[in-house]
């Protein structure tokens, strides 16, 4: 009951407090007693156990950024999944860094104030065992959070945003999440003094990085021709629908970690809280994923089902359950979540209808899925579930109060994060432009490096059809003098591994690789492979392969690129080996070709 308590008889019996009277106390030897084994190891089996569970869900919460990376890989168009998980690199990076340095102290250091912390800035523990590991494993807990929060932004900003930008932007968003961490979190932060719930996030980390997302959107504008028609609607379809799926899996497992971690234990009825933020995850994303299959099939006439539907819809319920997970019914879960899919698919859809370019569909799943989430707490939230302390929803007889707090905390949030994340992208972009009036400038990508794809102009990988091999000069008019760079080709290969090329100038699919070859009576192209033959259609006959690989039946003027897996044919197309100038010729044509291709791959555009 307090020291006051402790002492009582003392102080009734006037007697004075001195070392023998504290001896003979049995109420001060029992808190002397209960003081020192506080810091005993034998005694802490609960804070271990605690600290097992927090540091279990804070390494399932950092595989998420495999998810992302995946997702947004997959969402992205070809020429540029490297770059994405490099970017995903960085956010570990900078991220880990900036919270280290003041992203901790201002979330949770002491002493503090309702607006934020004061202490604890680039933590390093004390000799005490029980109290760093408390520290550390809280810390390591809410990086994961942190981290979470700005690998939302790179999706948005996907293949358009300058490398530097986005590592300066990585660091930063520690600052942007860190106010709002205190806010919501710590014991004296404003929000959370006045009855704000949000179990694991919903605000600071999804609200806020869908906040950011949105205005870093704004910022750049769209990819070049996404919605002006000077592209091709096949230049941005998604590179890999498996990813995106394989980046599902990950994150929607790695929910249950960043869920139930936060109850930070299983001890007492932390495990009971845990647990039940388990079930109302999965039911969440049971009720998500049955709005988006209708969704779906009803957009599409009731014939496809969309791997991208599917995916944010989902997502979408997840993110709507952050918030209430623990404070809500197993039952209760089930609505949240489909209408948290229900607003992240059809804000997509306006989103795009509204010519923004958000490639990932953070937009949806994030932002408003998260306004959603905050929301449904004043909603559906139950004071009366053990382990949790929160005041009773709407619609479990609460009234409109803890609603009117959650949409008060909302605004604020949104606020927040848009004035912090608009300052900083254009002080960002005037510095690199250096034009008060044009800080998008400075931001993006140089056009080459937006249309050639940031993996090959920023770390040096060309994809496998744009090779940069000799034999990519098309020397098959010598008469007319012409040479002609293969822009699009892949690969054959022999037994022995040896390549030959196969080029077609009438068919290319949506990503740029051939399709078919076109052969005709007059001009033919043709395959030379080592071993076996090439069949044709109507009265032309299959070319006859020789030892060498050449066809021995072809005329001199017939249109193809033959890769010699030996030696090249000359007029009379029979293997010869090249003269001194014809060797000197072609050493000399590509040369003067790679100067042409590199220009740019060594620039640093791209990077700042």
């Amino acid at each position: 009951k307090g020291m006051t308590d402790l002492f009582h008889p003392l102080a009734r019996n006037d007697s004075p407090i001195t070392c023998g009277s504290l001896e003979s106390c049995e109420a001060f030897q029992a808190l002397k007693d209960g003081v020192q084994g506080y810091y005993t190891e034998d005694d802490n089996g609960d804070y271990a156990d605690d600290a097992t569970w927090v540091l279990t869900s804070s390494f399932v919460i950092l595989t998420m950024q495999s998810g992302f990376g995946l997702l947004e890989m997959g969402n992205s168009t070809n020429g540029n999944e490297v770059h994405i998980m490099i970017k995903n690199v960085a956010d570990v990076i900078f991220g880990s860094l900036a919270y280290w340095l003041f992203g901790y102290g201002i979330s949770y250091g002491t002493p503090s104030t309702p607006f934020m912390g004061l202490g604890q800035f680039g933590p390093n523990g004390t000799y005490v065992p029980s109290e760093s590991g408390l520290l550390f494993s809280r810390y390591i807990f809410q990086f994961s959070f942190a981290a979470t929060s700005t690998t939302i932004v790179s999706g948005c900003v996907a293949m358009r945003m300058k490398f530097m930008v986005y590592c300066l932007f990585a660091f930063f968003s520690i600052f942007v999440y860190a106010f709002v961490a205190h806010w919501v979190w710590a014991d004296d932060g404003w929000l959370n003094q006045h009855g704000m719930h949000d179990f694991a996030g919903g605000g600071p980390v999804h609200l806020v990085g869908g906040m950011n997302g949105l205005v870093a959107i704004l910022m750049l504008g769209p990819r070049t021709g996404r919605f002006d028609g000077t592209r091709p609607k096949s230049s941005f379809k998604p590179s890999s629908p498996v990813s995106m799926l394989f980046g599902l899996f990950m994150l929607w497992w790695g929910w249950i970690g960043f869920n139930c971690g936060s109850s930070f234990g299983i001890t007492g009825q932390k495990w009971v809280v845990a647990t039940r933020a388990a079930i109302t995850t999965i039911n969440a994303t049971s009720g998500g994923g049955f709005v988006a299959i209708l969704w779906s099939l009803a957009w599409t006439k009731w014939k496809l089902i969309r791997v991208d539907d599917i995916v944010n819809g989902i997502l979408g319920s997840l993110v709507a359950t952050t918030a209430s997970c623990a404070a809500i019914h197993t039952y209760d879960a089930l609505i949240v979540g489909a209408i948290g899919a229900f607003v992240a698919i059809s804000t997509n859809s306006y989103v795009k209808h509204i010519k923004l370019d958000d490639p990932v569909g953070a937009i949806g799943v994030h932002l408003t899925s998260g306004i959603w989430g905050i929301l449904a707490v004043g909603f559906y939230a139950d004071g009366s579930l053990p382990g949790i302390e929160v005041k009773d929803g709407l619609f479990r007889g609460g009234g409109f109060e803890l609603l009117g707090i959650q949409s008060i905390g909302m605004l604020v949030i949104i606020g927040w994060s848009c004035i912090c994340t608009s300052i900083f992208f254009y002080l960002i972009g005037v510095m690199y432009s250096r034009n008060l009036r044009d800080p998008r400038s400075g931001l993006r990508v140089s056009l080459e490096e937006e249309l050639k794809g940031a993996d090959y102009c920023l770390h040096g990988i060309r994809e496998i059809w744009h090779d940069e091999d000799e034999d990519d000069i098309d020397e098959s008019d010598e008469e007319s003098g012409k040479r002609k760079v293969k822009e699009f080709s892949s690969f054959a290969k022999d037994g022995s591994g040896r390549t030959a090329t196969v080029e077609s100038d009438k068919s290319i699919d949506e990503y740029g690789k051939p399709t078919a070859l076109t052969t005709s009576s007059k001009k033919k192209n043709s395959l030379d492979v080592a071993s076996g033959s090439v069949g044709t259609e109507g009265d032309i006959s299959a070319p006859t392969i020789s030892a060498t690989g050449v066809d021995a039946n072809r005329s001199r003027k017939t249109n193809s690129l033959s890769v010699a897996l030996g030696n090249v044919g000359g007029d009379d197309d029979s293997p010869q080996e090249f003269s001194a100038a014809d060797k000197l010729r072609r050493a000399a044509k590509r040369a003067a070709l790679m100067q042409q291709m590199k220009r740019g791959r060594g620039s640093t555009a791209g990077l700042f």
